[in-house]
This record gives C-alpha cells, sequence and structure tokens, in this order.
C-alpha cells in the first residue's frame, strides 16, 4: 500500500467527480457533462444521509448506483468483487469515501483524489470497515488467546475466527455499487461486463484445442504410414494429448463463466422489462399468456446460450475440417463441405420457422387452458353444456398438423444432414480412389477430415435444434426484452438538496392542475378523455361523478401517474411528470383503483398493509397501520385474527369480505402519506355508517382528495 487510506478518500464536495471518474475508469458509457452539482453544505458535514443524493447523482450520469451491506461474516467476499464501487469508511466526522475499481491479483485498486489508481491490501480495507465494532470485543478475544497459549504464527488465522463467530451476523452498511441500468442498450451491456472478451478466450481455448488434436493424430498417422513409430514418436504423440486435458478445462471453465455472466444480464434486462411494461398492454393480455412469458424465459436463456455457443464452436470445428480436406484430399471435397455446411444451415433456418408455427399453437392452446380454468364456475354458471368444449377439436387438430410438420423438418435436419455429408464424403473419396492419383496417406487425411465434419454436423444441428426453440421462446419474451429500453419514465433525476421539497416547488396553492388532457385506449376509436380541465387545491376534497365509461377511471389512472396522456398539460406543484419522474410523482399522489383492479396478496396482512414501506417493518410503521385499521373499523378483524397483523390473507388464507377488502384498499393507500389521495370507487361496497366513519378517517389524514363514485 503505497498510502493511508484516509490520503486515498474524497471530501464530500467531490463526489460527482469521483462518480464520473469511476465511471470513465470502469469503462461505463454514460451521459456527457461539464459540471457536476456539488452536494449541501449538510451532507458535507454528514447530517444528512448520502445515499439519494449518490442514487440521484448517478441516475443524472446515466448509471445506477446500489447501496449494500453485508453481515460481518460475510465482508470479505463482498470486497472480493465488489467494483466498481464507492465505499464508505465509518467514523463521527465528515464522511470519508474510497472509489473502489475492484480486485486485480488477490489486492485491491482504488482510485486517489488526485485520478491515480493506487492498490491496497483487502485485509486494511476490511479492518477500516470493521474497527469499530471490533473493538468491543478485540480486549476479550486477546486475553482469550493469550490463556489458550495460541502460537503467534497462527494468532491472525484464530483471532479472524472467532471474530467471526461472535460478530458474524452483525450488519455493516459497506456502501454503493455502480453498474449500467437495466435498460441500456444489451449490446454495450455486453461489452461493459466484457462478454466479448471471455468469447474470444473461449473461441481460443478451443481452437488451441483442436489443433493440437490434429497435431497428435497427424503425428502418429505420419508415422505409423512411415513405420517409423518408437518411444520418441509415442512420447511426442502422449504430451500432445495431455496438453488438450488443461486447455479443455479451461474452455469448460470460461464457458460456464460467460453463460452465468450473459445469462444474468438477460435476467436483469427481461425482469426490468416486466416492471416497465405499459400498463394497457398488461391489462390487454390474461393471466395464460403472463405465465407462458415466465416459463418461456428460462426456455430462451438456456436454449440461446447453449444452442449459440455449440452452434459456433460447431462451425469452428468445419472449418478445420475443410482445412483438413484441402491439404489432403484437393479442393473439390472442401467445397462439397462448405455447400452441405449451408444447406444445413438453410435446414435450420426453416426448422427454426416451423417450430415457431408449432409454438404459436402450443402457447395458444395453454392460455386458452388457462382462461377456462380460472373462469370455469362462470362458464359452468352462464354457458350451457353443449358450449363448454366448442372449438377444441379445431384447436387440437391444428396443433396436429404444425407439430407432423415441424417433426419432419427436425427429422431432415437431425437425421439427414449428419449422415448425408458421412455418404456423401465418403463416396466422394472412393471416386477419388476409384480414378486413381490418390495414395494411402492423403486418403487417410480425407477419412479424418470427413469424420471430423461428421462430428462437426452432428454438433451443428444440435445448437440449430436449441436455437430453434429459443426462436420460439424469444417470440414470447421479446416484448419484455424491449420494454426495458422504454424512456417515457427515464426523467432526469433531481439531485436532492436540503432547500428542494420532496416533490418540487410549490406554486401558490394549487396542488394538481390539468389542461386540455386527451386520452385514447389503443383499441378504440373515440377518447376516453378529450379536452379535460381539472384543478385540485391544497386541502380540497373532490367528488367525480358520471356515468359508466365516462372517463372517471382514466381521468384518476393519468392523475395517480398509472397512464400517460397522449397530449395536454398535467402538472404537480407546477411540475410535469417528466421533470418530477415516476417516483416523485408517486410520493405526491396515490391511487386506490378499483376493486377488481385491486388485489390481496397471499401474504401476511401486514405486508399488504405496508407495501410501500421497507421491508421487514419497523415497530412505527406496524402502529401505523393499526391506527388507520382502527380508524377505518378493521378493530374487529384484527380482534379476530390469531396472528393479528401477521395473520396470513388472501386467497390460501384469512377469508375477507368485500367490504373489508374495500378498506384494506384505502387503509394501503392511506398508509403512504401522499398530498393527494385518489379513491376510485372504493366506498362503493360500504354501508352508510361504515362509509361515514371511513371518510371521517381519510378526511383527517390526508390533505387533499379525489373521490371517483357513480351519481
Amino acid at each position: 500500500m503505497t498510502q493511508s487510506l484516509s490520503e486515498l478518500c474524497w471530501p464530500v464536495a467531490r463526489l460527482g467527480e469521483a462518480l464520473q471518474r469511476l465511471a470513465r475508469h470502469s469503462g461505463m458509457p454514460g451521459r456527457p457533462t461539464t459540471r457536476m452539482p456539488v452536494p449541501d453544505a449538510s451532507l458535507q458535514r454528514g447530517e444528512q444521509p448520502l445515499s439519494p443524493w449518490i442514487e440521484a447523482a448517478a441516475g443524472f450520469l446515466g448509471f445506477e448506483a446500489e447501496a449494500v451491506g453485508t453481515r460481518y461474516a460475510e465482508l470479505p467476499a463482498l470486497l472480493h468483487r465488489a467494483g466498481p464501487a464507492l465505499v464508505q469508511l465509518p467514523g463521527d466526522a465528515e464522511p470519508r469515501i474510497l472509489v473502489l475499481l475492484g480486485e486485480r491479483r488477490g489486492r485491491l485498486r482504488v482510485l486517489g483524489p488526485d485520478s491515480k489508481v493506487e492498490v491496497i491490501e483487502w485485509s486494511a480495507l476490511h479492518g477500516a470497515l470493521c474497527e469499530d465494532i471490533e473493538a468491543p470485543v478485540r480486549p476479550s478475544v486477546e486475553a482469550l488467546l493469550e490463556q489458550a497459549q495460541v502460537p503467534s504464527r497462527r494468532r491472525a488465522q484464530v483471532r479472524t475466527l472467532i471474530l467471526g463467530e461472535r460478530l458474524g451476523t452483525l450488519w455493516l452498511d459497506v456502501g454503493w455499487l455502480l453498474r449500467l441500468p437495466p435498460g441500456r442498450a444489451f449490446r454495450t451491456q455486453l461489452r461493459q461486463a466484457r462478454i466479448h472478451r471471455q468469447l474470444g478466450v473461449l473461441l481460443a481455448a478451443h481452437t488451441t484445442q483442436y489443433a493440437l488434436g490434429l497435431l497428435s493424430w497427424w503425428l502418429i498417422g505420419k508415422g505409423l504410414l512411415r513405420g517409423q513409430v518408437d518411444r520418441g514418436w509415442m512420447l511426442a504423440w502422449a504430451m500432445l494429448l495431455l496438453t488438450q486435458v488443461p486447455v479443455q478445462m479451461l474452455a469448460h471453465q470460461v464457458s460456464a463463466r460467460l453463460s452465468v455472466r450473459a445469462g444474468g444480464l438477460l435476467k436483469q434486462r427481461l425482469l426490468a422489462g416486466a416492471l416497465r411494461m405499459d400498463v394497457e398492454q398488461v391489462r390487454s393480455q390474461g393471466a395464460g399468456q403472463l405465465l407462458g412469458r415466465v416459463l418461456e424465459a428460462d426456455a430462451f436463456e438456456a436454449m440461446a446460450l447453449n444452442g449459440g455457443l455449440a452452434g459456433l464452436l460447431a462451425l469452428l470445428e468445419l472449418l478445420f475440417a475443410v482445412a483438413v480436406l484441402a491439404a489432403g484430399v484437393g479442393l473439390v471435397p472442401a467445397l462439397l463441405l462448405f455447400g452441405w455446411t449451408v444447406l444445413t444451415l438453410l435446414g435450420g433456418w426453416r426448422c427454426i420457422k416451423a417450430r415457431q408455427r408449432w409454438n404459436d399453437s402450443r402457447v395458444g392452446m395453454t392460455n386458452d387452458l388457462i382462461e377456462r380454468m380460472v373462469g370455469h364456475r362462470t362458464r359452468l354458471a352462464q354457458e350451457s353444456r353443449e358450449r363448454w368444449h366448442d372449438g377444441e377439436d379445431q384447436a387440437l387438430e391444428q396443433y396436429q398438423r404444425v407439430s407432423e410438420h415441424l417433426d419432419r423438418r427436425e427429422v431432415l435436419l437431425t437425421g439427414l444432414m449428419p449422415r448425408g455429408w458421412l455418404l456423401l464424403g465418403m463416396t466422394g473419396l472412393a471416386l477419388s480412389l476409384a480414378l486413381g492419383g490418390t495414395s494411402p496417406v492423403t486418403l487417410a487425411i480425407g477419412v479424418g477430415g470427413v469424420l471430423l465434419a461428421w462430428r462437426a454436423f452432428n454438433r451443428l444441428v444440435m445448437g440449430l435444434s436449441a436455437l430453434a426453440e429459443s426462436g420460439s421462446a424469444w417470440k414470447q419474451i421479446a416484448s419484455l426484452f424491449h420494454a426495458a429500453s422504454r424512456t417515457e419514465d427515464a426523467a432526469l433525476p433531481v439531485l436532492p438538496t436540503a432547500s428542494v421539497p420532496a416533490t418540487g416547488p410549490r406554486r401558490n396553492d394549487v396542488l394538481l392542475e390539468a389542461q386540455h388532457l386527451v386520452f385514447r385506449y389503443p383499441e378504440r376509436g373515440t377518447p376516453a378523455l378529450d379536452g379535460c380541465d381539472v384543478r385540485v387545491h391544497r386541502g380540497e376534497h373532490l367528488l367525480i361523478e358520471g356515468p359508466s365509461g365516462g372517463g372517471k377511471s382514466t381521468l384518476g389512472a393519468l392523475v395517480a401517474g398509472l397512464r400517460q396522456p397522449q397530449s395536454g398539460l398535467l402538472l404537480l406543484n407546477g411540475l410535469d411528470r417528466r421533470t418530477l419522474g415516476p417516483d416523485r410523482w408517486r410520493d405526491g399522489v396515490v391511487a386506490a383503483p378499483q376493486f377488481h383492479e385491486n388485489h390481496v396478496f397471499s401474504g401476511t396482512l401486514a405486508f399488504n398493509l405496508l407495501m410501500s414501506r421497507a421491508w421487514p417493518p419497523k415497530p412505527e410503521d406496524l402502529e401505523l397501520a393499526t391506527a388507520v385499521c382502527e380508524e377505518l373499523g378493521l378493530g374487529e378483524l384484527l380482534a379476530r385474527m390469531p396472528a393479528g397483523l401477521m395473520q396470513i390473507v388472501g386467497e390460501t388464507g384469512w377469508q375477507l369480505s368485500h367490504g373489508e377488502r374495500s378498506r384494506l384498499f384505502i387503509a394501503r393507500a392511506l398508509i403512504q402519506q401522499a398530498d393527494l389521495l385518489v379513491l376510485d370507487e372504493s366506498f362503493a361496497a360500504l354501508d352508510p355508517e361504515t362509509l361515514r366513519r371511513c371518510y371521517q378517517c381519510v378526511a383527517a389524514r390526508v390533505p387533499s382528495l379525489m373521490v371517483i363514485a357513480h351519481p
């Protein structure tokens, strides 16, 4: 270690610069900016937590900063894999931030305030992070070591083990990990994760393995044909074969690492896409379609990675086979091999298209089956017995036709192409032998080339079959993949300071203002809202009445940020949603949707009430939830539940009545403590006395209220 940790720490005033330089050294492309805002003086003095500012600053630069912590026993593992990261060293004075680039050769690389990269021992950072929590127990540990007369050479190891046993479960806040958002271009994520380097190492390892294998068999074949095989030749042959073992082990290790890394990036992107999917797109799909996407995501990850790697390595092996045939028999067999490879790839493409048609039929039948199962009781009550199985025979017949077509394509691909090449290649060698001009050596080389190509074709068709299956799965998850890059909600973060309120600057007493809002559903020609104007002042309670289909719920969804207007202006505290961002908008406006769009999850009642809070809940969160439930008239329900707030509710637990569910939805929204609460027909299932009680609770707990109801 060339410098002390204190000399390598960045001051809070230069955190913006530290983030920029850390991203640049880590090779992460971000948003170019010439000047970063400086943290507030209260942040520099350590009077406020740094996480909100760092997360917002990272978002401003185009990255994500995730606050991380770990238990004492797991800290070494975290330090070994951390980077790029910001590490906050403990202390009562001004916060000290260490810019960590990552580990190299067992040591940590740190970026100093002078922009020079220094190397430190990870044990030094571990000691600095754990100094405060180790101090109370260190004297007793040292006394125990003295009493046990542990040799000095083993004291460090024994001390570490004892401290791990005593402090292993204690939690440490370490800092923040820096990474690209899952919605960035997937090619950029692969490049930043150095996937191309791992792929290059994999190809180099397999190329070396194939070259060593060919060289070993060329050596033994040449010796046998010339009658020169002796101990030296056999020893050289054995050495070449043994050399392939470590190369093959390296190839398997890199392949596994490549699959895990690429699969992890894919899962992150699909999860981000699921959270960013358009609301209307989700509403238009049934449970069967959404379940099918979940199932196909795993299939795509496994088949695409395995099939892609297998196909790539098979093509590499075919190149070696072409070289062997060209060097042995001549150019004509090599051209035949090239042509047969093109025919195989064409057959694989046709197999992919046939599997896509088969998968569409299969998924359609699965979706229909799940929808029929979900609505089984409704069909029994509403449909006549003669119509219960309408369309099932036609769907099965269509499925049988596309299955037969797919089977024919796959039989031709997996059965004919490898065996067809073996027949074609051997026939060509036989003709060459019959016409003369082929020596035994060249004939042996030709046979080896044909067999090498036959093995490569077997691998190629397996890879193409896997890619065909992944292509069908891709059709199901493509919308999730592309939804991750939606920029609709990607507002520029507003860096928090002490002088800026949580939801932006206030303008007079107007809380929310809408002008000329227009919203049209995709499947409808007439707008649900056309030129709608509304204004909500602070402390105002607004009632919106109208007939069904008049756009009341649509207006509530627009106000709550659940949908975006096609045109018009919608402001909260004088700022639009693009400026505030989705999180800050929903901090100011909270909605309780209609009963059929709300859900009671099969967890505890506390989980259903405190979904907007951190989990596990704090004691004050549970007290707030209990108080709100009491005010809404759910006290008797809590008294009946054996576990109280920790009682399991939902479909598999405690059965709630229609009115109790409605009040649970109201309580869930009240606990979020927003400036404006939108209740969409939340009082419809309540009797007059309960309605009056619930309204009094709502009126006392929210500054402004918008109630949507029927006349």
